[in-house]
C-alpha cells in the first residue's frame, strides 16, 4: 500500500501539479489498497465499490488510521449517481475494468468517469497486459502459503477460458489438515481479456484525450486519459 501510494502520488503530481487539495474518486476501492495511502498523503478521497463487504472493511481500516474517506457501495457503471462531479482524478486499479465483459459496457463506463471529472482531470486505470498471456490455455497460479496461529494455508488461482476473449478465475484457499487439504474459500469471477490498445481506443471514444500507456510505475500497466 505504501509503495503504491507513493508511486501514485508521484504520477498524479507529475500530471496535475500540486496534490495537496486534489479530489480523488476510487471507483473500485476494494478494501483500500490505493484509497488508504492516498488519503494518508492528504488527498481528499471518495471510495466506491460494488462489494458491501469490501466497503465495510475499508471504513474500518480508515477509522483505525484516523483517515476521513467517504466510502459507499456503488457500481462503477453508474457511479455518478452517488457523487457530485468535479473530481481531479478517477482511479480504477487492480484490473477492475476487465470485470466489464463487453466493449459497450467499457465505453459507457469510461463516459461515466468523464462525467464526474473536472475539465483536465485524469482517468487512471491499472490493468493486466493480456497481450503477454497465452489465451485459451487453462492454468493454475500458486500464491504460496501463509501461516496463522500455527496453521498453514495455501492460495491459488485457477483459470478456465471461454474461447479466447473471456475467462473465469476461481480463487482458492485451502488449509493443511491431518487428512489432507481442507477447503476454506473458493470464489469465482469472470473477466474480459481486453487488450491495452483496445482499452485506449475505448477511452478515446468516450471523450478522453492524450490516452496512453505507462509501464513500470506499479506491478501492472497504467492507462491514462485526460478529460478535455
Amino acid at each position: 500500500m505504501a509503495r503504491q501510494g507513493a508511486a501514485l502520488a508521484t504520477l498524479i503530481e507529475s500530471e496535475l501539479g500540486d496534490t495537496r487539495t486534489l479530489r480523488v474518486l476510487d471507483v473500485a476501492c476494494g478494501i483500500g489498497t490505493q484509497a488508504l495511502p492516498l488519503a494518508a498523503r492528504g488527498f481528499r478521497v471518495t471510495a466506491r465499490d460494488l462489494s458491501e463487504g469490501a466497503v465495510v472493511r475499508l471504513r474500518r481500516e480508515a477509522a483505525a488510521r484516523r483517515l476521513g474517506i467517504d466510502a459507499a457501495v456503488a457500481d462503477m457503471r453508474r457511479v455518478s449517481e452517488t457523487v457530485a462531479p468535479g473530481f481531479d482524478v478517477v482511479l480504477a486499479f487492480d484490473n477492475s475494468i476487465p470485470h466489464l465483459l463487453s466493449d459497450g459496457d467499457l465505453e459507457a463506463t469510461f463516459r461515466e468517469f468523464r462525467t464526474v471529472l473536472r475539465p483536465g482531470g485524469l482517468c487512471l486505470c491499472s490493468v493486466r497486459d493480456y497481450d503477454a498471456i497465452e489465451r485459451g490455455r487453462s492454468l493454475t497460479i500458486s500464491y504460496g502459503e501463509r501461516r496463522r496461529a500455527g496453521e498453514i494455508f495455501r492460495l491459488r488461482q485457477e483459470w478456465t477460458w471461454e474461447g479466447t476473449t473471456h475467462y473465469e478465475i476461481a480463487f482458492v484457499i485451502e488449509k493443511d489438515g491431518a487428512g489432507g487439504p481442507v477447503l476454506v474459500l473458493r470464489t469465482v469471477t469472470r473477466y474480459y481479456a481486453v487488450s491495452v490498445a483496445r482499452l485506449l481506443e475505448l477511452m478515446a471514444r468516450a471523450g478522453f484525450v492524450d490516452c496512453r500507456r505507462l509501464d513500470e510505475t506499479i506491478y501492472q500497466p497504467i492507462l491514462i486519459g485526460r478529460a478535455p
